[in-house]
Parts: C-alpha cells; structure tokens; sequence
C-alpha cells in the first residue's frame, strides 16, 4: 500500500501547481481533518472532488487542505483503506470553515469474500465488464484495468443479469486521453433482458505527464474529441444558452413496439431544461430526446458496434453523431458544472450510450471554447 500512496502523493505535486494559478481566480478551499469514529486520526486517507483532478491526502495529524475549486455543488469523497467512503454533497458558496469527516471502519461479511469461479468463467464475465464498462470506442485499446484481479461476478440465471464487484478501487490508466483513473465502484449490472447497463461510483483523475511535446499534443487533441459531442458539452451549451451555435440539434422521439418516430421540427430548449436555482438545472420531459451533433462524425469503431448480421442494410459510411436519452424518474437535476446529481435519472442510447469510461473526462476539464 505504501507504494500506492506515494503514487497518490504525486497528484499533491501537480495540484500544488494547479492550485496556484486558481486561487488566483478566487477559487474556493476546503479545510477539514479525517478521524475514526472513535476520535483517532487517519493520516494518509484520500480527498477529492469526485470526477475531477481536484484531490489531495491528509497529513500526520489527520490534517488537509484541498484547494483550486471552482464554482459550484459537487460532492465531497473521504476514503482510506480498511473504511467506508463518506461522501458529503458540498456547495461553494456555503462552506463550513473546518470539516470533521468520521470514517467507519469496513466489515467484509462472508458474501463478500467469495472464491472466484473458474478462470474461463471469470474470463467471459471480465470481458463482458470491460466493453460495458471501459467501451469500445476509439480510446478503449489503450484504456487498461491495471488491477483487475480485484473484480469478482455473479451472473444470476434466473434474472440473466450480470454483476461485478471490487474489493479496492480500480486503478485504470487512459493513455489516449492522459488520466490515471482511480474508479471506486458502487454498483455494476448488466440487464441482457432488458439490454440495459448501468455503472456507478466514484472517480478520481489524475493527469499523466510526458516530456514529449508531441504526447502532450496528442492528449489535448484527444481530450478535446471526447468532450465534443458529449452530454457534459451538451448539458454545459444549455447552461450557457448556445447549444445551437455548439452545433446541437434537438428533437421529439417516440417508441411504439419497436418503431422510432422522430419530430421533424426541432424542440425549443425551454421546454426540457430548466433553471432550479443559482447551481442548479433540471432536466424535465416526456418519452424521448433525439440529439444530433452536427460538428463530428461518428467514430468507426460506433458502426462496426452497429453491426448485425441479420440486417441486409448495413450502413458503411459515419454520419453525425445522434444520440437518444429518456428520463427514469420525473426529472434529472444537474449542478452548474453540468453533472447529474443522480447518474441513474437518466438512459442513454445511441452514440452517448457508446460512449464509456475511455471517453470520460474530469467535470473540471475546460475546452478550449472555454479556455
């Protein structure tokens, strides 16, 4: 573990650079320390900005500092080895001046501390997990699980679904996009009745650094692909009032046994997005929204996932990428930096239901729009 968390120190260094030139731009800090419930210190235990590059660790006395934050209502995460996480839902501008943060010691009852299945079994069920999970996208051959051995399944027969879980965070390294990903996983389930998936957790990033300019230039190029298109960039354009002018066009979508129909006419903004509060949006509509993106054509790697062998109508050429997403509850609220309170408010299809964990980005990104 020592080594591990020398590996986390090294986002102290990056951030300490970050954070000078954001607190310049009156930034917010949080101050706190991190104890067990029965008053004893944890040094050494994990905080940050959950999905984002915004994380620092406690000191000897259980003491830290986590600076560079911007505007906005996020959540809070605390973890350290051998305790539960605390999440606390923060915003800016209604900060305590010092956190107390208790951590409760983790018991693994014997459900949780399985034997894993044969090694072809776990085999199939990993791969299953790595193409819903990290995607099939144009990043996802150099996106790696470096610890994989930490993930167990149960596929229950009687509901065909598939589950996954993780006895530690998953240590994941993108090398298209330049992050080190740190993924505590809450919840994994693939429906194959349904055809529906669903992942959940806590992410932390940290930027990978080269001295190659070239590299570098590779990731900037690569970052600004992933978040073009995307529904942070779509969620942020409405914010801002200009998803037209991002090239954004929405429509109406039905589904009747089966069968698509979707508005000619666009639909005006107001009439699904809403302003809650100062840090608040809501999302809030019937049936379907149908977006396409005008300014980037689809990956290939989209079409080839589209291919089925029983269609005599194959489509060979990308066309802009379309997306269809649907409301499960009667409203999704995302925050002002345009993260949804509760991922599971939403379902997506099309090119944003590709897209997987190779495409993400820390909600702390800037694109070069906003730069």
């Amino acid at each position: 573990m020592k080594c591990k968390r020398q590996y986390f120190l090294s986002v102290l260094i990056l951030n300490a650079f970050m954070s000078s030139a954001l607190i310049s731009q009156n930034l917010y800090e949080i101050k706190g320390e991190i104890k067990t419930i029965d008053g004893e210190i944890i040094p050494g235990a994990q905080i940050f900005i959950n999905g984002s590059t915004i994380g620092t660790v406690s000191d000897k006395n259980g003491v830290f500092n986590l600076t560079g934050i911007p505007y906005g209502v996020y959540e809070l995460v605390a973890q350290s080895l051998g305790f539960e996480s605390q999440i606390i839902k923060i915003q800016t501008g209604q900060l305590s001046d010092f956190y107390t943060i208790t951590l409760k010691e983790k018991v693994y009852d014997l459900d949780e501390i399985t034997v894993k299945p044969n090694r072809e079994d776990w085999k199939i069920n990993f791969e299953q997990f790595r193409n819903t999970f990290i995607g099939r996208g144009p990043f996802s051959d150099r996106t790696k699980i470096l610890n994989e051995e930490v993930l167990n399944f149960d596929y229950d027969p009687i509901t065909n679904k598939l589950t996954a879980y993780a006895y530690e965070h998953l240590d994941i390294e993108n090398k298209d996009l330049g992050y080190r990903i740190f993924f505590y996983l809450d919840y994994f389930e693939i429906d194959y009745k349904n055809r529906t998936n669903f992942f959940a957790g806590q992410t932390f990033f940290e930027p990978l650094s080269s001295r190659r300019k070239k590299t570098r230039n590779k990731w900037n190029r690569n970052r600004e692909t992933a978040y073009n298109g995307s529904f942070l960039h779509f969620t942020k354009s409405l914010i801002e009032g200009n998803a037209n002018q991002e090239g954004f066009l929405v429509y109406g979508e039905k589904r009747e046994n089966r069968e698509r129909y979707v508005s000619k006419d666009t639909v005006s903004n107001s009439l699904y997005f809403h302003k809650v509060d100062s840090t608040t949006y809501k999302y809030e509509f019937v049936n379907f929204l149908n977006v396409t993106y005008q300014n980037e054509y689809e990956d290939m790697s989209y079409l080839r996932s589209k291919i089925s062998p029983l269609s005599s109508n194959q489509r060979l050429l990308p066309a802009p990428q379309n997306s269809s997403f649907t409301l499960l509850t009667d409203y999704a609220l995302v925050d002002i930096s345009g993260v949804l309170y509760n991922p599971r408010a939403i379902l997506f299809d099309g090119y944003w239901g590709f897209e997987k964990l190779s495409d993400m980005l820390p909600i702390n990104y800037l694109a070069k729009s906003e730069n």
